[in-house]
């Protein structure tokens, strides 16, 4: 089975019929990410109709500002959610360091939840690599979905120490691009997604459709020298290794 493991479901408008078609045509399981409250009640709301969407909660560094001095009006949503996120820290797009303590609070915040409760995260790093990286060890986190990492190359062991997932996105379709981080990751610690609707936007100036994930699974593929059908096999298995039983038999 197919997995996109980082996708906004609930940023579909006109198009979000289309996309649940496309999810249960090519039986995608599709970790819907939110990045706030709203965000996570629309998603729940749109996981209704689609048996491969499985909404997900997190309050995202660019939001955290709003929740700070509200934390415990996330506890539910905290408890209830299989793996918190997208969560993390922001110290590159946030140029306003006077939202940095907002941003860290909520993340330790979030961090403390998935620590109590062993929940995987879905985890934005950019800008703040080191940071996440010191946060996951203070609590506990043994296994995250590190979300389109641009980061150092020189800290990624030290992510896989943690026992943390990366995943590869529609940046490899970019041509005018290396490999990235593909070359040097694990295949046991491999996950795609496909940041969707917008994720495809930054590459090509089109909303990004759940199909895509089929062109990046083939790209990944060929870096990795492996047929499409043994790494979509590889890459369920180390969705079940990350994920656990944390949702409950899903797919």
């Amino acid at each position: 089975m197919l997995v996109d493991a980082h996708a906004h479901i609930d940023w579909y408008t006109d198009a979000l019929n289309e996309a649940l078609a496309q999810i249960e045509k090519h039986r995608i399981l599709t970790m819907a990410v939110a990045m706030d409250v709203p965000a996570y009640l629309k998603t729940v709301e749109i996981a209704q109709s689609c048996p491969f969407v499985i909404p997900t909660f997190g309050i995202h560094p660019w939001e955290a500002a709003r929740y700070a001095d509200r934390l415990h009006e996330l506890d539910g949503y905290l408890e209830w959610t299989p793996v918190i996120g997208e969560a993390g820290l922001d110290f590159h797009y946030v140029k306003d360091k006077g939202f940095y303590p907002g941003q860290i609070k909520v993340f330790e915040y979030q961090c403390m939840w998935a620590g109590r409760l062993s929940k995987p995260m879905n985890l934005h790093t950019k800008g703040a690599e080191r940071e996440v990286l010191e946060m996951l060890g203070r609590f506990g986190i043994d296994r995250s979905i590190i979300h389109w990492y641009s980061g150092p190359v020189s800290l990624i062991e030290s992510y896989l120490a943690a026992g943390c997932y990366f995943t590869l996105g529609v940046d490899v379709l970019n041509p005018g691009k290396q490999p990235g981080i593909v070359d040097v990751l694990p295949i046991d610690r491999i996950l795609l997604e496909t940041d969707n609707p917008d994720g495809y936007r930054w590459l090509a100036h089109e909303i990004g459709m759940p199909e895509l994930l089929l062109e990046i699974l083939r790209k990944v593929s060929a870096a990795k020298g492996m047929a499409p059908a043994e790494l979509e096999s590889k890459l369920w298995q180390n969705w079940q290794d990350c994920m656990e039983d944390k949702l409950g038999g899903v797919g």
